[in-house]
């Protein structure tokens, strides 16, 4: 779509982007009309979000799990429908809240008002057909073996489910669901319902189920789940006006703060605000990062997210005195990265308060400050001089070890072993002061006396330099929307963020 609108766009420079600003009602009104180009985002998930879950739940009108910008100006359409003040998106008060809650109270008394004349008719024919044999396959047991077999059939269409590259004929044994051995515990007593409200009445007592029972038995029970889902809507006029009249409502709550996550990225760019996608704020190492995103698979997301050249922290979190367990990916923006490893623990507190048991599970390492950009090479060279001092006295202690293993013939043998381990030692410590003494004479032959401190400055500036150089290209590049899109988002354009915005996601002591 061209930007054709007759609007006059106002914008803001945020992550190196201009996006389209919202502040007043004529900008929300008009954004049918905005270039789909200029949006910040193209579609969101419905879960892992910060934000309310039943309006997720009516802007979402296809009910796929995700959110896109057709749907987002389908809201707005249907606002327009009812005549809303769009300006009221911009005030709120207790009223608003108060007006919602009565609304939701009323729905819930709904079902206890009594049904008209028709309605009442036609569920009685509902409740009729209901007693019908091809739909009561098991009489008054109906009900239950369906809730049976509803509780495991995610999990067994999975097991079922062919290699979509399978050939047509293989030489592998046709593939059979035990019903009593070999059941993850998780899931034991969900299968043993399965089996004795399910299985056993329709297809006798069995150890175990191939596929075409399953699906057998689902299509046993296809008329009674297509007889449930056609069930009369009672009080449907009040229902449907009732309905209308919370989503009026949810929307002028809650529908600005899902624009400035989407049609631009105001919330995260604010400091005072959080981006309905950052779910919480992790502690550790003496700092606090509040761009963390939920992770469902840790391997899948970190594969994407890795292009986003930042460093990452995968965190398993757990509340052990709820049995809870969840993954969260963090992003380090200031800092070191040198403290954090896998195994090292934390704490999350997640955007509802509660506090979770954290620890890392993966780092994806990338830079995160010029200040260990400029001393990075030098710990690298102090790491390699360790390693070959190591290596070195490692190589002629085992040397002597072994022949004093090996019994000598006699002591003087040994002897001159240990000697030998010790003077390794000595070798070691003596290539170091080697070293320091040719940087020393290199650099006392200067004068006057102060030359020699500048000659030692130009030297770790000539090292230091290009890598903080190179570093502070490398954070120009870190952008958020590649962790956004591992997490399940189409992001429209980059994100990048700046060295301060940086200092405000990770703050440190």
């Amino acid at each position: 779509m061209s930007d054709c609108s007759k609007h006059k766009w106002r914008t803001f420079r945020a992550g190196r982007a201009a996006q389209v600003a919202l502040k007043a009602a004529a900008d929300v009104e008009s954004l049918s009309e905005l270039d789909r180009k200029r949006w910040m985002a193209m579609s969101a998930p419905v879960k892992g979000l910060r934000f309310d879950t039943r309006t997720l739940e009516l802007m979402d009108s296809d009910g796929d799990g995700r959110i896109r910008m057709e749907e987002v100006v389908g809201a707005i359409d249907f606002l327009k429908s009812k005549g809303f003040d769009f300006s009221k998106l911009f005030s709120h008060d207790e009223a608003d809240e108060k007006a919602l809650a009565d609304v939701v109270a009323r729905q819930a008394s709904l079902g206890s008002e009594p049904p008209s004349d028709d309605e009442a008719r036609a569920l009685a024919e509902w409740e009729k057909k209901g007693a019908e044999p091809e739909v009561a396959v098991l009489g008054g047991d109906t009900a239950g073996a369906e809730a049976a077999l509803a509780a495991v059939e995610k999990e067994i269409d999975s097991f079922f489910a062919p290699d979509g590259a399978a050939a047509l004929v293989t030489e592998e044994a046709v593939k059979t669901l035990p019903l009593k051995d070999h059941i993850n515990a998780r899931y034991l007593e969900a299968v043993i319902d399965f089996s004795e409200k399910c299985v056993k009445p329709i297809l006798g007592d069995r150890e175990s189920i191939g596929m075409l029972d399953w699906k057998a038995l689902k299509a046993k029970f296809a008329p009674y789940r297509a007889w449930k889902s056609s069930r009369p809507v009672v009080n449907a006029a009040a229902k449907a006006a009732l309905d209308d009249e919370e989503r009026v409502l949810r929307y002028r709550l809650n529908l600005l703060e899902f624009l400035e996550n989407f049609v631009n990225m105001k919330r995260l760019y604010d400091k005072a605000d959080l981006a309905v996608f950052q779910c919480g704020t992790l502690r550790i190492d003496a700092r606090e990062m509040n761009l963390c995103f939920p992770v469902v698979a840790e391997a899948a997301h970190a594969a994407l997210a890795e292009k986003s050249k930042c460093c990452l922290l995968y965190m398993r979190l757990s509340r052990p005195s709820e049995g809870l367990e969840r993954q969260i990916c963090a992003v380090v923006t200031a800092g070191r990265v040198a403290g954090l490893y896998v195994g090292r623990n934390g704490v999350f507190y997640d955007d509802r308060g509660k506090d979770w048991e954290a620890v890392v599970t993966k780092v994806v390492e990338a830079d995160v400050s010029l200040r260990e950009a400029f001393w990075h090479p030098w710990r690298k060279l102090g790491e390699g001089i360790s390693a070959m001092v190591k290596k070195f006295v490692g190589d002629k202690q085992s040397k002597a070890v072994s022949n004093v293993q090996a019994g000598t013939q006699n002591s003087q043998a040994g002897g001159a072993a240990m000697a030998s381990s010790v003077a390794a030692i000595g070798i070691g410590i003596g290539m170091v002061g080697t070293a320091v003494a040719a940087i020393v004479s290199a650099v006392s032959g200067l004068r006057p006396w102060w030359m020699f401190f500048v000659a030692i400055a130009a030297v770790v500036l000539a090292v230091s330099v290009p890598s903080m150089v190179l570093a502070w290209f490398k954070l120009r590049k870190r952008d958020i929307g590649a962790i956004l899109n591992a997490s399940g988002w189409a992001v429209n354009r980059p994100m990048y963020f700046s060295m301060k915005r940086a200092r405000e996601f990770t703050r440190c002591a």
